[in-house]
Order: structure tokens, then C-alpha cells, then sequence
């Protein structure tokens, strides 16, 4: 169960990860508020999931 929900959390963290990157680029292009503020919820999102991921690890070790 450890290395299903790691893996789970770590997948979304690299996702987010990617999107909080797309977010910044596409600020820095178009300079919409919107993105930034997008940017910074996929940055949350990406801590949150590497958070868990470390949690899921540790909690479920056998």
C-alpha cells in the first residue's frame, strides 16, 4: 500500500510541478493575473501532494 499511494502522490507532485512551470511561462508571455494566481495554486498543490507521498511512504512501511 506504501509504494501504490507513494507513487499516487508523487505522480501528482510531478504534475503539479509541471503545471506550476506552464503557469510561470505563460505569465511571463501574457502577464495575466490569472495565470500567476494558477501558477501558485499548482505550486500548493504539488507541495501538499509531496507532503503526503513522504507520509503515505513512511506510514504504510512494513
Amino acid at each position: 500500500m506504501s509504494v501504490g499511494l507513494g507513487l499516487l502522490f508523487s505522480i501528482v507532485a510531478v504534475v503539479a510541478s509541471v503545471a506550476t512551470g506552464v503557469f510561470g511561462y505563460s505569465y511571463a508571455l501574457e502577464h495575466a493575473r490569472a495565470v500567476q494566481v494558477n501558477g501558485g495554486i499548482a505550486f500548493g498543490v504539488a507541495m501538499l501532494a509531496a507532503g503526503l507521498a513522504i507520509v503515505a511512504i513512511h506510514a504504510f512501511d512494513d
